[in-house]
């Protein structure tokens, strides 16, 4: 029996990431927050616009060398941080024992 395989031509906006100046969204927006707070949390000054400017291009250079290494990695990091450095093989003493299913043959 033959099955007919169809495809499914795909568009490639549907599979490219969302950049933002060629970087990833969120620490491009997370770079501009930063710098509008140091321009307007400072006050206007010669020395706060040229670390603004400095912070703006280096730091936004960077985010994009980041994202033609990776395009998600802000993705990825932030789920890093979610994780543990080390689960235990033991739970605490006062936790709840999981329920035995009588079919189940892996149990035994």
């Amino acid at each position: 029996m033959r099955r007919d395989l169809r495809q499914t031509p795909l568009h490639p906006s549907l599979i490219r990431p969302i950049l933002l100046g060629g970087a990833e969204r969120e620490p491009v927006l997370v770079n501009v927050i930063l710098i509008f707070a140091l321009v307007l949390g400072v006050g206007p000054h010669p020395l706060t616009f040229l670390l603004a400017l400095t912070l703006g291009t280096l730091g936004h250079s960077a985010l994009i060398w980041a994202a033609r290494h990776d395009s998600q990695i802000w993705k990825v990091y932030s789920r890093h941080l979610r994780y543990r450095r080390f689960y235990p093989a033991r739970s605490r003493f006062d936790a709840r024992l999981s329920p035995i299913h009588p079919f189940n043959e892996r149990q035994r």
